[in-house]
């Protein structure tokens, strides 16, 4: 053997004398790692395959080594080690450098990671690395501040801000996942409490402590966010689609006081044509009173609820679904208070933990982590569910009082040695709040997707089916204003289906122009649920007003109507946005920057973004705006969705004219648009009629379009969908395909209203599948129409 090689698996080498640390091979379980000695502790560096480095730092003395994240399913690989000189080991191209005092972590001879040392900041241990000059990191969840976080020392802990607007650094849901625009992601695998601090105490490094838990980080390199994201949801999976009513407008407030008031608001919104799909009752439904009643999880005031079951009912017959509002938290003298006391949180001694001051009165939290507990909550769901109720909102779930000396039994998650303190636990509460109802309810009902609106999880709740909103955001427009990096960073970060209470929600004064303009951008968010406090008759002096568009003057009604109607006339293509995300890792929000880093001015629009790949949403964030600067990114022309059908050339700034009852949206050339016109409920979506708009380009393109009976639970792991492909050979040749998919009430035949715009009058001879078609053409927009007769077998249309 030679004397370097057998220096190498000693650990240690000579350099000019001195003995310093050296990677090392080992086996361990499964896999091959390199591993280092250091006088601080020991480094493990582990391949994930698709080029994902694990690494894993623990320091000499430190025992608070519990895992109880369920983020990452796949396993380190058994790979061959290759060596690249004394002091570089790795996995195929990723090398892992020992400087001594410092590793590096390297893609080829890209340098992906470099000065990376050990932590130690007061409790906290963990990781601190170089950036580079210019280098951007985005990422950290929710924060009201501009995506590149770099100059921003972040709290990793959970943490509601009521009223909050622009320039709140810590809010309800945080991530220890970031993008470097370097072409890496970065994700800290830890949930216990702690902080990033990104180049602010030290501006050429960022570092990243946490209190407690395995300290465990995986370095995933991509070319930009796109690739990124991609190797990042293949080891922690991503959000199943949800079922079709989910993308309809929800009816929602703080708080509907009784049934009469749902009845009568409902009817209203029914007299103006105003679609929706969902009725959210907020915790009126079990108690009179704001404090004292959280935990009573049942109907207590019979005079304002009197027939529970037959109001649901009522709902249901008339296609609406109705959502219940839980905490994790039960309060002394509910109904529920002495039953829950053995799944309530302990102090350190085991004895039930009394929280004093908490807003909705004394009481105590359910400790989520264990079995019992679980078992216990899910009792009382089960109890709303056999009477009608289709989806749930769990609230406060951060958890959003949470003291330090409050403690949690693990032993069902394989440690039993001692009870674990808050800050050790506390980002990841919401989440095994979230896997519980999923896994409850999937057991319980097998054929139906869940719909769980909540505003705290971890970095893969979305695994779990999760709709989070962005907090209580004031009603104001830097709070309007702050939903743009929130949504784009959240989106970017296998958050998919965040949003926020459209026309914000704390009191303030009635603004009815942020209203239009918020409800213009809800509109292509991935929720649209109007929601604001509005509680005049139990607290008459509050500043309120109410969030459904009915209840407005006009022209703010129809204004709202109209942008709601335009989603529901885009539900096949917001539907498909749920399959891409769950097939491709695809945000349904997208940064303009997401498939390139290197488009500078993509970089800088950071107050737009795209709504799937072919939608650019330009949002009027200013009171008694009249125009609108927004860049359109380059490699594409760009058509208004609204009036001109003449397209931009991607890769400039433009100023477009606004009025109230306009938003700036354009369309990528080269998309199609599915779009089923005047549904006013989802379930009137018949997908025997579409219309597909098709914007042209000189450059080939293809769109897939999902579709299922929208309710099927796992329907596309039972093969029960279809896909249709529509191609176009940047001439004037379609194509339509389909995948052959089968699923209940699927059409035998399709009608397809095939629109082309941008076409000369001269041009408009149309042929499908070589017969001459009849087409129609509108002079004043320039667009060709034909209807085609599609029965899954490939049809081609020239114009």
């Amino acid at each position: 053997m030679q004397l370097k090689r057998l220096m190498g698996i000693l650990g240690f080498v000579a350099l000019s004398g001195v003995a310093v640390a050296q990677l090392s091979e080992a086996t361990f379980s499964n896999a091959t790692a390199l591993t280092c000695q250091k006088q601080e502790g020991k480094w493990t560096f582990q391949s994930m395959g698709n080029g994902i480095v694990k690494a894993t730092y623990l320091p000499t003395g430190y025992t608070r080594t519990q895992q109880i994240s369920d983020a990452v399913t796949t396993k380190p690989q058994k790979v061959a080690v290759v060596s690249k000189g004394d002091r570089q080991k790795g996995f195929g191209t990723i090398m892992v450098a020992d400087n001594g005092s410092s590793f590096a972590i390297n893609d080829g001879s890209t340098a992906l990671l470099s000065g990376l040392t050990a932590l130690k900041e007061g409790l906290n241990n963990g990781f601190s690395f170089e950036l580079m000059p210019g280098e951007q990191i985005f990422g950290g969840g929710e924060r009201a501040i501009p995506m590149n976080r770099r100059g921003h020392r972040l709290n990793l802990y959970n943490r509601p801000n009521y009223a909050y607007g622009m320039g709140e650094e810590n809010l309800n849901y945080s991530l220890p996942f970031f993008m470097s625009s370097r072409g890496y992601g970065i994700f800290f695998d830890n949930p216990s409490k702690g902080f990033a601090d990104i180049a602010k105490g030290d501006a050429k490094r960022m570092s990243v402590g946490f209190e407690s838990g395995e300290l465990t980080f995986y370095l995933i390199p991509g070319k930009n966010p796109e690739e990124i994201l991609k190797r990042y949801t293949s080891m922690i999976g991503t959000q199943p689609i949800p079922a079709r009513w989910v993308f309809g407008n929800f009816m929602s407030r703080f708080g509907y006081r009784s049934e009469a008031q749902i009845r009568d608001i409902k009817a209203k919104m029914k007299a103006d044509r105003i679609p929706m799909d969902a009725i959210i009752i907020d915790l009126f439904w079990f108690g009179d009173s704001i404090q004292n009643y959280v935990g009573n999880l049942e109907w207590v005031n019979r005079k304002a609820w009197p027939n529970p079951k037959k109001m649901i009912a009522d709902f249901t017959a008339d296609s609406i679904n109705t959502v219940l509002i839980t905490e994790p938290y039960i309060v002394k003298g509910t109904l529920n208070y002495d039953e829950s006391v053995p799944y309530l949180a302990t102090d350190s001694l085991g004895k039930t933990y009394t929280l004093q001051n908490f807003y909705f009165g004394k009481g105590g939290i359910i400790d989520m982590f264990r079995n019992d507990a679980k078992d216990w909550f899910w009792s009382k769901y089960k109890r709303q569910m056999d009477i009608g109720v289709s989806g749930w909102w769990g609230d406060l779930g951060e958890p959003e009082n949470h003291p330090e000396d409050v403690y949690h039994n693990l032993k069902d998650l394989g440690y039993s040695n001692r009870l674990y303190a808050a800050n050790e636990v506390h980002n990841i509460f919401g989440h095994y709040w979230n896997k519980m109802l999923y896994t409850k309810f999937e057991k319980e009902y097998p054929d139906v997707r869940l719909f769980n609106l909540n505003r705290a999880g971890y970095a893969n709740s979305a695994r779990y089916i999760i709709f989070p909103w962005s907090g209580d955001v004031g009603r104001h427009w830097p709070g309007f204003r702050a939903q743009l990096p929130i949504m784009l960073t959240m989106s970017i970060s296998n958050i998919p289906y965040i949003h926020s209470d459209a026309g914000g929600f704390t009191f303030a004064k009635q603004d009815n122009e942020l209203y239009v303009r918020w409800m213009q951008m809800s509109a292509f968010s991935p929720i649209l649920r109007p929601h604001g406090t509005a509680l005049k008759d139990y607290l008459p002096n509050a500043d309120s007003y109410p969030s459904e568009a009915a209840l407005f003057d006009e022209p703010y009604k129809s204004i709202a109507r109209k942008y709601i109607q335009m989603r529901y006339d885009l539900l096949p293509y917001n539907y498909t946005l749920g399959y891409d995300h769950m097939a491709n890792a695809e945000p349904l929000v997208k940064p303009l920057f997401f498939r390139s880093f290197k488009d500078v001015d993509a970089l800088k629009a950071e107050d737009q973004y795209l709504w799937g790949d072919a939608l650019l949403i330009a949002p009027v964030l200013d009171s008694g705006a009249t125009s609108r600067k927004l860049y359109l990114p380059t490699g594409s022309e760009w058509y208004s969705y609204h009036h001109s059908q003449q397209p931009l050339a991607g890769g400039q700034w433009i100023t477009e004219k606004v009025t109230l009852a306009d938003m700036p949206i354009f369309v990528k050339g080269g998309s199609f648009i599915p779009t089923a016109p005047g549904l006013m409920n989802t379930k009137q979506y018949n997908p025997a009629k579409l219309v597909v708009t098709y914007y042209p380009s000189a450059k080939p393109s293809a769109y897939t379009l999902f579709d299922d009976d929208g309710k099927t639970n796992k329907s596309w792991e039972r093969k029960q969908y279809e896909l249709i492909t529509f191609k176009a050979d940047g001439k004037r040749t379609i194509t339509i395909a389909s995948n052959g998919g089968r699923y209940p009430g699927k059409p035998i035949s399709r009608t397809i209203t095939l629109r082309v715009v941008n076409v000369d009058r001269v041009s408009a001879t149309v042929t499908v599948n070589g017969k001459k078609a009849q087409p129609t053409f509108d002079a004043a927009s320039r667009t060709l129409s034909v209807k085609v007769s599609f029965n899954g077998r490939p049809t081609t249309v020239k114009y």
